[in-house]
């Protein structure tokens, strides 16, 4: 699974977790060029870990991802995790022209390609048209299509959305 793999699944996950049909959108970015820029790049070829750091933006298409530092781990097969730290992470995307972008912010946000989970951890926030996700943390399945999110007493899940006219 190369990059723009990577980035695919990881838009497509986090607006799946929020109901979203992104299918057409995803698949026409998914083969636009990845752009990452940072302050600083390093590759350890052995380990398989390619490490981006400082004020590090992905971008691809619409998919815009905003770090303190991307870890991409990949072995013979390809890409098997990656990693996005910052204070927050953010994360925006628009989904479909019509719609506005979708949002998201958190300390930590993984991807674990072979299991198919993406898990967005610490102070997460996620905001798609009327309705706001937060919490600790959000684990979402693709494969299984679950979504289990946890709070503690000082980050407690909150969800706010508008009643369907």
């Amino acid at each position: 699974m190369n990059r723009a793999t990577i980035s695919y699944w990881l838009i497509f996950m986090l607006t799946s977790l929020i109901n979203t049909n992104v299918a057409h959108a995803s698949e026409e970015e998914q083969v636009l060029p990845i752009q990452i820029i940072s302050t600083s790049a390093y590759t350890d070829y052995k380990k398989g870990i390619t490490t981006y750091a400082g004020n590090v933006s992905l971008s691809q298409g619409s998919l815009k991802i905003e770090a303190e530092e991307i870890n991409i781990y990949k072995n013979k097969e390809g890409a098997q995790k990656l990693i996005a730290k910052g204070t927050p992470v953010r994360l925006t995307q628009q989904p479909l022209p019509d719609k506005p972008p979708i949002t998201a912010e958190a300390d930590q946000i993984n991807y674990e390609v072979l299991s198919e989970i993406l898990i967005l951890s610490g102070h997460v926030y996620i905001k798609l048209e009327e309705s706001i996700h937060r919490g600790a943390l959000y684990q979402y399945n693709l494969s299984t299509q679950t979504l289990k999110a946890s709070g503690n007493a000082e980050n407690r899940i909150i969800t706010t959305f508008q009643p369907t006219k």
